[in-house]
């Protein structure tokens, strides 16, 4: 099989050396050949540098770089590539041997879209794994449509790594949104999905997402971080609607930022109020606030607001380390640890 297309693999890099060989190593042996990878060490405290240097791998070229966050290092390494497929990794992450050949062979059907596989969760090593089956693994003639159906239906799973990017998509597009910490990878595949040419599953190309034993998104939220995913959304949203503001498109994004008022609520009050008027301002949400028994219990009788200020006091107190120990709990009988 011919294997004229060049394929950019690009690697973030900071403080992975847990991870860093395997995910290397997920890319060196893979089926298709014709790749270049490209690792931006994003100032790495730990030994994720030397260890990369130290397996000399031939088509691979690592830059070094001070401290400027996953956007910018994607950027950078984007400038650095010469491939005309890109296809972004996560440092901790792992592939099948045959993900980028069937991604690619997906892509030659249609080369003005991209391409997608089925991502699959582990935690350890890929022994461990919790297979993953979604509405959105297939086809579509309408990115729009496959956009909807993820934001409905699919948790929003829009990260930069679930992609091979023509690189004429990415020029149209735009790349990674250096002030974004979180929620980049929703705002940067928003951007990407625009300027495709419907959605294309790779049904054998595997990704395995790692997941860690603590949410550390949830434990590390600050104003800063609570700042980024709300601009990243309402980013997202302005472009959407640009081309299509629509009942269907306004409700899911009314529903997104809802989402999001449920989580910072009350930590965050000025960021919860800004989402509160968008979500008037597009219509109003459907979307139900969640939580465990003592939640359900709590608010039967209260607003939910209130709920979440009696449970914001108790995190602060008792209910932490509870909450921690239910997450790895959950997580090993998810993956059988």
């Amino acid at each position: 099989m011919e294997q004229s297309e060049k394929v950019s693999v690009i690697i973030a890099l900071y403080n992975a050396e847990k991870f860093i060989v395997d995910t290397l190593f997920s890319v060196v042996e893979q089926t298709w050949k014709n790749i270049e990878i490209i690792v931006v060490n994003d100032g790495s405290k730990d030994s994720s540098r030397e260890m990369v240097e130290r397996l000399n791998i031939p088509n691979l070229k690592l830059y070094n770089r001070k401290n400027a966050g996953q956007c910018a290092s994607s950027n950078f390494g984007l400038s650095k590539s010469s491939g005309e497929l890109i296809k972004f990794l996560d440092a901790d992450d792992i592939i099948a041997h045959d993900c980028i050949e069937k991604m690619v062979l997906k892509w030659r059907e249609n080369p003005n879209r991209l391409v997608f596989g089925k991502w699959h969760y582990f935690v350890n090593d890929i022994s461990h794994v919790k297979l993953h089956n979604s509405v959105v693994y297939k086809d579509y003639d309408s990115a729009l449509n496959w956009y909807v159906d993820v934001l409905e239906n699919a948790g929003a799973m829009l990260a930069g790594w679930m992609w091979l990017i023509p690189r004429s998509i990415l020029e149209q597009s735009g790349g990674w949104d250096e002030r974004l910490h979180l929620m980049n990878d929703f705002e940067f595949s928003t951007r990407l999905i625009l300027n495709s040419d419907g959605i294309g599953f790779a049904k054998d190309a595997i990704h395995y997402y790692r997941k860690g034993l603590e949410n550390a998104m949830t434990s590390s939220m600050n104003e800063k971080i609570a700042l980024s995913i709300y601009t990243g959304v309402n980013k997202a949203q302005e472009n959407i609607l640009k081309f299509e503001n629509s009942p269907r498109m306004r409700l899911a994004f009314a529903n997104q930022f809802q989402k999001w008022v449920y989580h910072f609520y009350p930590e965050h009050l000025n960021i919860t109020i800004k989402m509160e008027e968008i979500i008037h301002e597009l219509g109003g949400s459907n979307l139900s606030p969640k939580g465990g028994r003592l939640f359900a219990i709590l608010n039967f009788f209260l607003p939910w607001k209130r709920v979440m200020q009696i449970q914001n006091s108790l995190h602060k107190t008792i209910w932490k380390p509870i909450l921690k120990w239910k997450h790895k709990l959950k997580l090993k009988q998810q993956f059988d640890l």
